[in-house]
């Protein structure tokens, strides 16, 4: 409308309910309160409003039927394709890996068949910095797409889709000004040629041919009286004189690996750390008789709370068990008398509740002694679906066993839970420059390995980078021997790392 960057909008993503009432009013809004907007609206892969247009989100929304059945539910809508899937990386996964043959050849059969709109998921694969990962997914959100996570490209997807990128620009006239003619082509079958219903060329006339094959296995196609060779799932795109402008399978002359990792800071740094443990917290402390949910005292505005509760063990053992009712994409944090035990992990990408049974070694404890019981909860995100009538919660989500027994104090009322919100570094926030002079760090970094909840401070400087592309040529982090934590730079939130087997 004015002339900005801004051509089409979500107003719902993969809506997957049967609400219709909630449907008709998404698709009410489209036409009363933004209608100024007058731009295209969409309800992303789901249940659509009248008002709005549904897309696709798949790896081939031709192969699948979708583009078939959108043709035959609204002829007089546009083919937009959301989100041809890249995927997105998640803790303890292996990295998502998707052949460039198929991305290509998804890509090209989806404009071979009128495609109007198509958005790579992704394009460039980014970064989660801060809070902003969903539940269970990494700092790296996706490494196996057109770019890496860094922005490096990631050869040779990028370089391949690039060309057909550059391809279906350069053709878009002829595209865009008509409806393809679909034509069945015939395959050999070893001793003739055979029309079946997996080889097919739509034609853009005068200047462009996708001639694709459906089939499973490599074969030959017979079009203008040329026997071409097909790979399996494969697309061709020819101009007019036949001349082979791209083919989806092929891109052997790509050169693949082509990241160097150079060291821009190398050698032993004058690291400096300091504990969490060695300060006395005077941040606010919430008591309950009960463990109360993290979100309810954090907000979500750190990804850390403590609880923290006086106990008194009865049979010390190595095989204590404790019993903890969390929630998913939630980690805990055991320690007894400032000592860490162990910890819960659970790093799946969804929401609801989970059971946390650990078994520790409190053998060198003594009964009927009183020790300070923490847990540290570690909120891996938050999921990004959203429920009718749910509200998602992270850290202790009910109610906690030691050895048997619940911690609950319902009758002296004199021992309950203590609740502490985030880190006392993060309150000082000694992750920039003014806060950190608030601590007292410890030069001999060395007594700080494997020591739980200690921060590790060191200075560099990289002005022998200022003259270079940092968009080409980017600045990592190389975590390689290190377990897990949370990583800043001058006071900029990088989000975590964890060299968790994938």
């Amino acid at each position: 409308k004015n002339g900005g960057p801004i051509i089409v909008a979500q107003i719902e993503n993969e809506y997957s309910g049967n609400d219709h009432a909630y449907v008709d009013w998404c698709g009410s809004l489209v036409n009363n309160e933004l209608s100024s907007t007058e731009i295209p609206w969409i309800m992303c892969n789901g249940l659509s409003a009248n008002s709005t247009i549904e897309t696709c989100n798949s790896c081939n929304c031709l192969d699948d039927g979708w583009i078939d059945q959108h043709r035959r539910m609204y002829p007089d809508r546009p083919l937009m394709f959301t989100e041809n899937e890249g995927w997105f990386q998640q803790w303890g996964q292996p990295i998502s890996i998707r052949k460039t043959s198929d991305v290509a050849y998804s890509v090209a059969e989806w404009f071979a068949a009128g495609g109007a709109y198509h958005a790579y998921y992704m394009w460039h694969g980014g970064n989660n910095y801060g809070r902003i990962a969903a539940s269970g997914v990494t700092t790296l959100y996706a490494d196996d797409v057109c770019l890496h996570a860094d922005g490096t490209p990631n050869e040779p997807k990028y370089t391949h889709l690039s060309r057909l990128q550059h391809i279906i620009a350069d053709r878009a006239e002829a595209l865009l000004k008509q409806d393809s003619i679909r034509t069945t082509i015939p395959y050999w079958n070893g001793n003739a040629w055979i029309n079946g219903t997996s080889q097919f060329v739509y034609s853009y006339p005068p200047s462009l041919h996708f001639v694709i094959s459906q089939a499973t296995t490599p074969l030959f196609v017979l079009f203008r009286n040329q026997n071409i060779s097909m790979n399996d799932h494969s697309a061709r795109i020819y101009d007019d004189n036949m001349t082979l402008l791209w083919d989806s399978a092929v891109y052997s002359d790509v050169a693949s690996n082509n990241t160097v990792l150079v060291p821009v800071v190398a050698g032993l740094q004058n690291w400096q750390t300091w504990s969490e443990s060695s300060a006395k917290s005077n941040l606010p402390i919430i008591t309950s008789a009960n463990p109360i949910g993290q979100l309810n005292i954090t907000n979500d505005e750190t990804i850390y709370m403590w609880y923290r509760r006086n106990v008194t063990l009865k049979q010390p053992s190595t095989n204590t068990i404790v019993r903890v009712q969390t929630r998913i994409a939630n980690g805990l944090l055991f320690f007894l008398g400032g000592k860490y035990l162990g910890e819960f992990d659970d790093h799946n990408h969804q929401a609801g509740s989970a059971e946390a049974f650990i078994v520790l070694d409190l053998s060198n404890f003594n009964a009927n002694q009183q020790y300070v019981f923490e847990i540290l909860s570690i909120s891996f995100g938050m999921f990004s679906g959203v429920y009718a009538n749910s509200f998602e919660q992270k850290g202790i989500d009910g109610n906690v066993w030691l050895d048997g027994q619940l911690l609950v104090d319902n009758e002296t009322e004199t021992n309950f839970w203590n609740h502490q919100k985030g880190l006392i570094g993060e309150y000082l926030q000694i992750y920039t420059e003014q806060g950190s002079s608030k601590v007292d760090w410890d030069t001999q970094w060395a007594k700080g390995i494997n020591q739980p909840i200690t921060w590790f401070q060191a200075r560099f400087d990289l002005h022998h980078l200022i003259q270079e592309d940092t968009n080409a040529n980017p600045v990592l982090l190389d975590a390689l021997g290190l377990n897990r934590g949370h990583a800043f730079i001058n006071g900029n939130d990088l989000g975590l790392y964890w060299l968790i087997q994938g």
